[in-house]
C-alpha cells in the first residue's frame, strides 16, 4: 500500500480501495474454502454444493455485468459500489441463516450481485476514472494487493470459526462491509463525465480513444474475448487440480502440496513486476507472452521425468504466466479501447469470461477423472494454444492500424 499513496492526493483513497478489496474478495470469493467443513458437519452440504455457490456468484456477475457497465460510464462508480456493499452484507447475512442447499445457493445471487456493483470490473472502472493515463500501472498495484485477499481471510475466516462458529463469522463478514468497506466506497469523488468530440477524434488522446480503430473494435473485441475466455478456462480450472496431478505422475502428497504453495508467490511475484516495469512494453505483448508460456509449460511437462524440481519450475513459471495475463486481463481493453466507454467494454467481456470461468471447476473435474495427468494437460496446452492463436491475430491488428 505504500506504493499506492505515492500518487498524490489519491494516495488514501487507494489505500482505502485496496483494503477494501482484501475484505471484499476474502469474505466472499474465497471463505467457502475454510467454511466447506462446518456446512457439511452442521447442514450436510457437499462440497459441490458449497463451491457451487462460486459458480452462482460467477454466472451472475455474468448476467448484470453489461447494465451495470453502462451505468458506470454514465454516472461513475460511487453509488453502485456503496449499493455494492450494502447488498453483499445482506447476503452475507443471509447466508449465516442458510439451512439447507435452497437457501444457501439462494444467498450467493444476492452475494453476487453486491459483488458485481461493487468488486468484479468496478474497482477496475473507478481507478480508470481517478487516474487517468497512470491507469495501468495502479491496477498492477491493486491486483498485487488483491492477490493477498486468501493470505488474510483464510487464517482470519479459520480463527473466527473456531472462536464463534460459521454463521457469526458470516455475521462478522457483513459487518465489515458496513462498517469498513461502506464508508471507504462513500468517499471517492462524484464522476463528471467528459463529453467524447466525436466531429474531432483528434483532439481526444489516445489514452481516451484507444488504440484500435472505430471500425476494428468489433474484431477486436471478440479477439480478447476469446483470448482470455480459453485462458481464463484453463487458470481457473487447472490449478485446482494440480496436487492430484503431480499424485497421479509420482510425487508423495506432501510433495506436490509442499510444490504448489509456490504458486502463490509466483503469482504475486509476476504482477509485482509487471505492476513496475510492464508499462514499457504494450499491454497486448505482455498477454501475448503469457499466452504463449502456459501452453508450452503443459506440453512439456508430460515429457519430462517427474521430479520435485520438474513440477516446481512448472508451478512458479505457471503461475507466473497466469499472474501476467490476469493483469493484462483488467488493463488490455483500456490500452485497446480507451477510457472512454471503458466500464462499458469490460461489462460485455466479463460475459463469456465468466461464463468460462464458471465451468472451469466442473470441466477439469471431469478431464482429470476421465483423461488423466498427462492427457489433461496436453488438452490444457491446446486451449490456451487457441487464446494465444487470438491474441496473436489482435496484436498484428493493432501493429496494422
Amino acid at each position: 500500500m505504500a506504493a499506492i499513496s505515492r500518487f498524490g492526493g489519491h494516495g488514501p483513497l487507494l489505500c482505502g480501495l485496496a483494503l477494501s478489496r482484501i475484505i471484499g474478495w476474502g469474505s466472499t470469493f474465497y471463505s467457502p474454502s475454510v467454511l466447506v467443513g462446518a456446512l457439511d458437519r452442521e447442514i450436510g452440504l457437499n462440497a459441490e454444493i458449497v463451491f457451487g455457490g462460486i459458480t452462482i456468484l460467477l454466472i451472475t456477475g455474468a448476467l448484470v455485468a453489461p447494465a451495470i457497465g453502462r451505468l458506470h460510464d454514465r454516472e461513475g462508480t460511487r453509488r453502485s459500489m456503496c449499493m455494492g456493499a450494502l447488498i453483499c452484507a445482506l447476503g452475507l447475512g443471509v447466508l449465516s441463516l442458510a439451512q439447507g442447499p435452497v437457501s444457501y445457493l439462494a444467498s450467493w445471487f444476492v452475494i453476487g450481485l453486491g459483488h458485481a456493483l461493487s468488486l468484479a470490473n468496478t474497482g477496475n472502472v473507478t481507478i480508470a476514472q481517478l487516474m487517468g493515463d497512470r491507469t495501468r500501472r495502479v491496477i498492477g498495484l491493486m491486483m498485487l494487493v488483491t492477490g493477498l485477499s486468501s493470505s488474510v481471510f483464510w487464517p482470519l475466516t479459520a480463527v473466527l470459526m473456531n472462536a464463534f462458529g460459521w454463521r457469526t463469522t458470516l455475521l462478522i463478514f457483513a459487518a465489515m462491509q458496513l462498517v469498513i468497506v461502506l464508508p471507504i466506497y462513500a468517499s471517492i469523488p462524484r464522476y463528471r463525465r467528459v463529453p467524447v468530440l466525436a466531429a474531432k477524434p483528434e483532439a481526444t488522446s489516445v489514452g481516451e480513444r484507444g488504440r484500435v480503430a472505430p471500425e476494428a473494435r468489433r474484431a477486436a473485441f471478440w479477439l480478447v474475448a476469446l483470448a482470455f475466455s480459453a485462458s481464463g478456462l484453463v487458470s481457473w480450472g487447472l490449478p485446482l487440480h494440480l496436487i492430484s496431478l503431480f499424485q497421479e505422475a509420482g510425487l508423495t502428497q506432501a510433495e506436490a502440496v509442499w510444490v504448489a504453495t509456490l504458486s502463490g508467490p509466483a503469482t504475486l511475484a509476476a504482477r509485482a513486476i509487471d505492476a513496475t516495469l510492464g508499462e514499457r512494453l504494450p499491454a497486448e505483448r505482455v498477454a501475448l507472452f503469457g499466452l504463449l508460456l502456459g501452453p508450452v509449460l503443459c506440453l512439456v511437462l508430460p515429457f519430462l521425468p517427474m521430479t520435485i524440481l520438474a513440477a516446481a519450475i512448472f508451478v512458479v513459471l505457471f503461475s507466473a504466466a497466469l499472474g501476467v495475463i490476469s493483469i493484462a486481463r483488467a488493463t488490455l481493453p483500456l490500452a485497446l479501447f480507451g477510457r472512454n466507454g471503458f466500464a462499458s467494454m469490460l461489462g460485455k467481456l466479463t460475459v463469456p469470461q465468466n461464463m468460462a470461468f464458471a465451468a472451469a471447476p466442473l470441466l477439469f473435474a471431469v478431464m482429470v477423472e476421465r483423461l488423466g495427468a498427462n492427457p489433461t494437460l496436453v488438452a490444457s496446452a491446446a486451449i490456451q494454444a487457441i487464446g494465444f492463436a487470438a491474441m496473436l491475430a489482435l496484436v498484428r491488428m493493432v501493429e496494422r492500424g
